[in-house]
């Protein structure tokens, strides 16, 4: 089943990276949240493009999160509800918002995977 799941994905992702058309692209992002003072229950992770949130969920008791949403502008962001205190992600030029409840990812990226991010204590 998770194959299965594996594969509609990679096939909406192939589509979607076809075409210029923004109203067809969609953000993918994985990764893993590492905390020590925080319940993981706790932290609310979004994907926000052009002002809406176009994704949201909570990471899984390891940690592990998945998001994919619609995109609405050539970059996103993704959000928390926590600070954060360092990431490390599988594309160069993503940068920490000013007040650090958000990663910013460049124009043209629409799929990621951070490795790891910590949060603050």
């Amino acid at each position: 089943m998770k194959n299965l799941f594996h594969l509609f994905l990679f096939a909406t992702l192939a589509i979607s990276c076809g075409s210029d058309d923004l109203s067809s692209t969609r953000a993918y992002v994985e990764g893993k949240v590492k905390t020590e003072t925080l319940y993981l229950e706790d932290l609310n992770i979004s994907i926000t493009s052009e002002n809406k949130t176009v994704a949201r969920t909570i990471p899984t008791s390891s940690g592990n999160f998945v998001l994919s949403g619609p995109l609405f502008s050539d970059g996103f962001s993704v959000n928390f509800n926590e600070k954060i205190k360092t990431f490390s992600a599988s594309r160069s030029g993503c940068t920490l918002s000013e007040d650090s409840l958000s990663i910013i990812v460049p124009e043209g990226v629409s799929y990621i995977t951070f490795s790891e991010i910590t949060m603050q204590k």
